[in-house]
């Protein structure tokens, strides 16, 4: 399919957050989306955006965003989009309500909201967690497992009267997404991998705004971040499965269950503003296993199918390999390539498993809103959506 020659009309949930901002960073520079709604919570509804916002990002609000009046989450605000971004964030998406506690009422109020954007025939491209263990929701890491866009017939059918134009995916935690680029690459190349040991400095922007109290984050490192080592552990898992389909037609994940993976993740969060560290250990199944040059080459020439398609927010190399024994480094490397693909360093043997590396992802970026806007990117250029 060729690229759309007129604006695609797009809202974005959760605006005034951070990955609401970002979402509306990258969108305002799109080459064929459009901003056409913005949506927040009932105490920025009615105010123009720029009187509503917190405004964190390096680069100004946008011209054309400015003046825009924030409406409620409501599909019936919404009425002229095509694709909804959400930037909701299931742990801060909302007051606290009677009768639930902040982190309850937040999780109620996303399922809610995404799930009423679908019922109304929105497509949802969500990079909130609630509907990433759905069995019938794609979650997607552009770079990785497009092909799992295949469920979404069957996400649609489920609903009476089916769904013609309504459905939902999200993308990953900002953690799982960057290792699995380079794990996807490698089986890609090699064959499938048993065994992956994973240990993550990650960012403090990953806990949101306004995030980690100063006084704990600074000159420490905390060895623990809530429901992130588990979730880098099942997200693997279904992200690098395939799509299976038994005799009656019905589509699941195999979450792997082909070639049995396991993983073990171990996860701090450092004084760093933006960009996810990973050490990375991996032991493949097969005999010899690859050296450490070969998994050099195989992730410099790595070329997933977004690029391959022609997304605008596709990075030009999905994963760039650094020859210099001190990169990547947050500081000198989150922002290449704006942040859409990941880098790797330190390649190397390992004295337990078989190859060690160290890779960098931008959280923000192919962590989070870009993810989304490549995955929608993906599903127009293939008429999952159509114009």
């Amino acid at each position: 399919m060729q690229h759309p020659t007129t604006p695609v009309q797009v809202g974005v949930l959760g605006a005034t957050g951070t990955v609401g901002q970002r979402f509306i960073t990258l969108i305002s520079s799109h080459p064929w989306l459009a901003i056409h709604a913005l949506g927040a919570s009932e105490r920025s509804a009615g105010k123009k955006y720029e009187d509503a916002v917190k405004w964190k990002q390096s680069t100004p609000i946008p011209a054309a965003v400015r003046k825009i009046v924030v409406k409620k989450c409501e599909p019936s605000e919404f009425s002229g989009c095509t694709i909804i971004f959400s930037g909701l964030d299931a742990d801060v998406a909302g007051e606290i309500g009677e009768g639930f506690g902040r982190l309850d009422y937040s999780l109620f109020l996303t399922i809610f909201t995404e799930g009423a954007f679908r019922s109304a025939d929105f497509a949802v491209f969500s990079n909130a967690k609630n509907y990433r263990r759905d069995p019938n929701v794609p979650l997607i890491v552009p770079l990785v497992n497009t092909s799992h866009l295949s469920i979404i017939p069957q996400q649609q059918s489920l609903f009476y009267p089916p769904l013609k134009k309504g459905f939902i995916v999200t993308n990953a935690n900002c953690s799982t997404t960057g290792y699995v680029i380079p794990l996807y690459a490698l089986e890609k190349a090699f064959g499938p991998i048993e065994a992956v040991i994973v240990t993550t400095m990650q960012a403090i922007s990953g806990a949101g705004y306004p995030g980690v109290a100063s006084l704990d984050i600074l000159d420490n490192v905390i060895p623990y971040i809530s429901g992130e080592e588990e979730k880098m552990e099942w997200e693997t898992l279904k992200i690098l499965g395939g799509v299976s389909e038994d005799d009656e037609g019905i589509k699941s994940f195999d979450m792997h269950a082909k070639q049995p993976l396991r993983v073990s993740a171990s996860c701090n969060r450092v004084p760093v503003i933006d960009g996810h560290t990973e050490c990375v250990s991996v032991q493949f199944a097969r005999r010899p296993p690859p050296s450490p040059q070969q998994v050099r080459e195989a992730l410099a020439a790595f070329t997933p199918d977004a690029q391959v398609l022609g997304c605008p927010s596709a990075p030009r190399h999905a994963v760039v390999v650094h020859e210099e024994s001190d990169r990547p480094q947050p500081k000198l490397d989150r922002y290449f390539q704006d942040g859409a693909g990941v880098s790797v360093g330190r390649v190397r043997q390992c004295a337990v498993l078989d190859i060690k590396f160290v890779l960098l992802a931008n959280n923000v970026s192919i962590g989070a809103a870009t993810s989304s806007i490549i995955n929608a990117e993906f599903a127009v250029l293939k008429g999952v959506i159509r114009i």
